[in-house]
C-alpha cells in the first residue's frame, strides 16, 4: 500500500475519554479488502486472532487506551522493558519507539473471542490532550508485529540475529512503513536531544 492514507483519528482527554473521531470509510474499505486477500492466503484455521477487518468504536478505544495506561505505568509507557512489563505488551519490545508507535488490545465485546491488537497507532501528546493516528499498513505489517510482541528476544539485536529470520526485528518492520517512520525517528530524536542537552 504506496503513500501514506490514515484509517481513523481519535483525541482523546486526560482521562482517557474520547473527545473527538473522525474515520476514513474509502480508506477501511481498502483495509478490509487487504485483510481478505490475506485470509485467503493463510491455511484454514492459522488465522492471527489479531487480525480484525472493524474499526474499533470509541468506548473501545477509551478501553483499551486506559488498560494501556494501567499495564504501561504512563500514557507513553517506558518505551524500554521493565520487570512489570509484559509478553504481548509494547514495553515487552524494549524499543524507545514505542512511546511514539503505540498498540492498544481491545476486548471484541463477543463471548469467547479474543481479543485483538490494534496497530500501529501513531501517539502524539499536546497539552491535556493525547492524539493517535492510525494509518493503512498491510495486515502482514500488524501480524509480523504481533510476532515480535511475543518473543522472548525481542528488543536484544544479538539474539534477533542468532533466532529470528531476517527482517523480524522492530527497526526491520518500522523501515517498511514509512507511513510512521518520518514521525517516529523525529519523535524520539527530538527527546534524546531535549533529554542530553537540558
Amino acid at each position: 500500500m504506496p503513500g501514506c492514507s490514515i484509517r481513523a483519528v481519535w483525541v482523546l482527554n486526560n482521562a482517557g475519554n474520547v473527545v473527538f473521531s473522525r474515520r476514513f470509510p474509502v480508506v477501511e474499505r481498502q483495509w478490509r479488502i487487504a485483510c481478505k486477500k490475506e485470509e485467503q492466503k493463510l491455511d484454514e484455521g492459522k488465522l492471527v486472532s489479531s487480525l480484525s477487518s472493524r474499526l474499533p468504536t470509541d468506548g473501545e478505544i477509551t478501553q483499551g487506551f486506559i488498560d494501556r495506561k494501567q499495564r504501561d505505568g504512563s500514557v507513553s509507557g517506558y518505551g524500554i522493558r521493565i520487570a512489570s512489563s509484559q509478553k504481548g505488551s509494547d514495553s515487552w519490545v524494549d524499543d524507545p519507539i514505542t512511546r511514539h508507535v503505540i498498540s492498544l488490545q481491545l476486548d471484541q465485546n463477543v463471548e469467547s473471542a479474543p481479543p485483538f491488537l490494534l496497530w500501529p497507532l501513531v501517539l502524539h501528546i499536546k497539552g491535556q490532550y493525547c492524539i493517535l493516528v492510525l494509518p493503512l499498513v498491510e495486515p502482514y505489517h500488524l501480524m509480523m508485529y504481533e510476532k515480535i510482541c511475543q518473543r522472548d528476544d525481542c528488543g536484544n539485536p544479538n539474539e534477533v540475529k542468532k533466532n529470528s529470520f531476517p527482517g523480524e526485528s522492530l527497526s526491520s518492520l518500522l523501515l517498511d512503513l514509512p507511513c510512521i517512520t518520518g514521525y517516529g525517528f523525529l519523535q524520539a530524536s527530538w527527546q534524546y536531544y531535549v533529554g542530553h542537552v537540558c
